[in-house]
């Protein structure tokens, strides 16, 4: 195989995304074992079947999307030439069978028969989200889907750590309802500003832009941004509800309200100022937003559960951030956006 092929294999697995995830990962294990001792083994086999369940559900995306990825996506390996369908097909086919093997070898170990549900329900959904017949992206039900997969992580981490706490549960509300929105920011409404720009959706004349038919959703523009803010500021509603009913940390609530919140208001009202000319910058926010509520989560675990000092779990987040910036600028996830013909 190449070197071409092995770098365009790596980016149809979207790592970027996979390695803005792995705080969450990882702070969602610490805060469910609450400082107990952890099987190594154990834990290095969970985290390796959640990173490949992630890989085949962006890989899927990749390869379901090469064609409209011609507008949308640009720098998809497979509109770009880097990789074939064949072997992207032949790639996913052993990647959904090594997440397969994981999830048994998971199972004999731990026979923990809840475990292997709730990871099961987020492969199959992440699957379901971009492949047929369900293709959920192209339908109302994909932010649903797409946040319900997220959810599953802290699910899944109280489950191997042995039970469910209320934190977890209600961590887990918070990730559902704020995925929700931050999926109709960075995909639906994102889509139809480059559909509108390229042609491929027109605004009949005396029509007003709100009324527009959205790219996946296919609901009104309108009800799109409704939905996105709704979503967007019902999760931070959550994280008040939380911490008034001692359930979520005084330091996390106020982490996630000071740091996150504001960016999630920026983006609701640059969507509000320009329904369609601000959609890049709308998905950069929500994107900021994300990250900053996956840091607070991970960092807090960080000083609360392991008692580490906040200078050092600084120094960590700032690392992360920096490969995510490295990442993104390698491989470009959105762009480079072309200018319609």
């Amino acid at each position: 195989m190449s070197k071409k092929t092995l770098i365009g294999l790596t980016k149809a697995n979207l790592p970027q995304w996979i390695w803005a995830c792995l705080p969450f990962w990882v702070g969602s294990l610490i805060w469910a074992l609450n400082g107990k001792t952890p099987d190594w083994v154990v834990l290095a086999l969970f985290l390796a079947t959640v990173i490949i369940i992630q890989a085949v559900a962006e890989l899927a995306n990749t390869y379901i999307d090469r064609f409209e990825d011609r507008i949308y996506v640009p720098s998809n390996p497979l509109v770009t030439g880097e990789l074939t369908e064949d072997i992207a097909r032949k790639a996913l086919v052993l990647e959904n069978i090594a997440a397969g093997l994981l999830l048994m070898a998971l199972l004999l170990i731990t026979l923990n028969y809840f475990l292997m549900i709730a990871m099961a329900v987020a492969w199959l959904t992440g699957l379901a989200y971009s492949l047929p017949p369900f293709k959920f992206k192209a339908t109302i039900a994909g932010p649903f889907s797409f946040a319900l997969t997220t959810a599953l992580i802290p699910i899944a981490a109280c489950l191997l750590a042995g039970s469910l706490n209320s934190f977890m549960i209600a961590f887990a509300a918070f990730i559902f309802v704020g995925t929700f929105g931050a999926n109709i920011s960075t995909g639906q409404l994102r889509k139809t500003a480059e559909a509108l720009t390229h042609g491929l959706i027109k605004i009949e004349n005396g029509n007003n832009i709100c009324n527009i038919k959205t790219v996946g959703l296919r609901v009104k523009l309108k009800t799109a941004m409704a939905l996105e803010a709704i979503s967007g500021l019902t999760a931070f509603v959550l994280v008040g509800i939380f911490w008034h009913l001692d359930i979520f940390p005084v330091v996390l609530s106020i982490a996630l309200l000071g740091l996150s919140l504001p960016f999630t208001l920026l983006t609701v009202a640059f969507r509000m100022k320009s329904r369609i000319g601000n959609a890049q910058r709308c998905v950069e926010l929500a994107g900021v937003a994300a990250l900053l509520a996956t840091l607070s989560f991970f960092s807090v675990a960080l000083v609360s559960v392991l008692h580490w000092h906040w200078g050092y779990a600084t120094i960590v987040s700032i690392g992360f951030l920096i490969g995510f910036g490295l990442l993104c600028k390698q491989i470009r996830p959105f762009g480079p956006v072309r200018q319609a013909t």
